[in-house]
């Protein structure tokens, strides 16, 4: 169940306390199998590098840099950091959220919700800065809720689709793709009348959006939920999400840092989006993830990750993916994320100047 922590000037969503034992369990477990992973490691894998990073409003389960009140400087000088670890790709994750009832462009759709104008200055340092930039639409937790209906996916299409639009009106030319913002993935067991529902609900919107704009690649980035044993199961149930949509990139989560997957599964969990993304027709990304879950239903519920963990993530997402992006670099990757984000940074760095990140 869903709970809200209220921040100083945003909302935040994160699992409910009655969820908190489940989350911790599966670290323990996740933590496990990836300690042991890593200490029969001599030293760090090499290969795979960012070329992309997700990017937001505020992170939407803890706090990291937010950016709603940012104007020009500040999105130039955050792409030109970006720039200088070989990052020229940037994801927006939502335009507006409906759970916390936020919205950050210049919208009629929303004018009920708490607004911010934050598209105008961060198209324009797009420009400016020669990003390539996919425009998040509307954000929610809708496919994950095992309890939506026909009729509430039909209704969020209608709000996915007239929020597209509004954004289309207003930023046409300056975006170059599109990220469908809400994500789902595998949830245990095999589901077929709700792998029905969210099929139609996934090609709908999809479709809607290449009716309007039918060259603009569009990025989905469902999460890795991988459990041994069930690979059939996984395979069928994302196939039966994703099939006959218009979905050129599929961008799966890595969930490492999430505890949803684990590094001795990396390379099984990603043969099967690769199966998927070849039975759908779409390129591979690997969205990696650069932080570690410590906090549940916390503020500060992540840390930045690792190096060594994130190079063995790197390492096998460049044997699968095209390329590899990642959640998220402006915050982990940084001073705000402390010692362990500033340390971060420099290694990655170090490595990539090493040339170990081809």
């Amino acid at each position: 169940m869903l709970h809200f922590l209220d921040q100083k000037d945003y909302t935040l969503v994160v699992p409910g306390p009655e969820d908190v034992e489940w989350y911790n369990r599966n670290m323990t477990y996740s933590q496990d199998f990836n300690r042991q992973y890593l200490q029969a490691l001599v030293e760090p894998p090499k290969g795979g590098h960012l070329s992309g990073t997700f990017i937001y409003a505020h992170p939407p389960d803890y706090d990291g840099r937010p950016t709603m009140s940012w104007g020009l400087a500040e999105w130039r000088g955050l792409f030109r950091e970006l720039k200088e670890m070989g990052i020229d790709i940037v994801i927006y994750q939502a335009a507006a959220w409906v759970e916390v009832k936020e919205c950050y462009y210049r919208s009629k759709m929303f004018s009920g919700y708490r607004t911010w104008n934050s598209f105008d200055p961060l198209v324009e340092a797009v420009a400016a800065e020669g990003m390539t930039f996919f425009m998040g639409g509307l954000g929610n937790m809708l496919a994950f809720d095992w309890n939506a209906t026909a009729q509430t996916l039909a209704a969020d299409r209608e709000n996915q689709l007239a929020c597209f639009h509004e954004l289309v009106e207003l930023y046409k030319g300056g975006f170059h793709g599109f990220y469908m913002s809400p994500e789902t993935g595998y949830p245990g067991q095999r589901q077929p009348e709700r792998e029905k529902l969210l099929n139609t609900y996934f090609y709908e919107v999809s479709q809607g959006v290449k009716d309007v704009m039918p060259d603009l690649p569009i990025l989905l980035s469902p999460g890795t939920y991988y459990m041994e044993n069930h690979d059939q199961e996984i395979y069928d149930f994302l196939v039966n999400l994703f099939k006959g949509c218009p979905v050129d990139i599929m961008c799966p989560q890595d969930s490492i840092g999430t505890f949803s997957n684990r590094l001795p599964h990396y390379q099984t969990a990603f043969a099967i989006w690769q199966q998927v993304c070849r039975e759908i027709g779409c390129e591979l990304w690997v969205n990696v993830e650069s932080f570690e879950r410590v906090q549940i239903a916390t503020a500060q519920d992540f840390v930045p990750a690792d190096f060594k963990r994130l190079a063995v993530q790197l390492s096998q997402a460049s044997r699968v993916g095209k390329k590899i992006v990642s959640w998220e670099v402006p915050y982990f990757y940084s001073p705000l994320a402390g010692d362990p984000g500033i340390r971060l940074r420099q290694q990655y760095l170090a490595s990539r100047a090493a040339g170990e990140r081809n």
